[in-house]
């Protein structure tokens, strides 16, 4: 009897699973901007169930990089997907407002809708804006 085992398919399930589960604290909803600045308690609910609370002079800092589109449009936390496929610690930003006001933070210069950033740009970015920002976890790039 002869199977057809595939580890190459059968290891890509088990990281997905893997994945799954190392992410599972990311929100299940995200709030935008303005919603979050008039809340009290400024949180979101994770999908393992525990609370991300936001710093309101994080909230409040935002506000000297964002227009009034971006202030209505922008999902927190800004997701930043690590991709631990490539060399040295690298995440992308793909969010269209996001993207535009990271840039603004760090002051660097973006060429498309998309935004590379290094451990220099991570670090500046958690000490200033630390409780605005999550990491997803990605073995690849996403085509989508």
């Amino acid at each position: 009897m002869s199977l057809n085992f595939n580890f190459d398919d059968y290891l890509e399930k088990y990281l997905t699973y893997e994945l799954r589960i190392v992410n599972r604290y990311l929100p299940m909803k995200r709030k935008k901007l303005r919603e979050l600045l008039i809340e009290e308690h400024p949180h979101v609910v994770c999908s393992d169930g525990s609370i991300h609370m936001f710093r309101k002079d994080e909230l409040n800092t935002l506000l000297k990089y964002v227009s009034d589109e971006e202030l209505n449009n922008l999902a927190l936390p800004i997701i930043l997907e690590l991709r631990v496929d490539m060399d040295v610690t690298t995440a992308l930003v793909r969010e269209k407002y996001a993207v535009s006001v990271i840039s603004k933070i760090l002051g660097i210069e973006r060429t498309n809708n998309e935004l590379y950033l290094y451990p220099p740009h991570l670090s500046e970015l958690r000490r200033k804006v630390g409780t605005l920002i999550q990491y997803f976890i990605s073995t690849s790039e996403i085509r989508g």
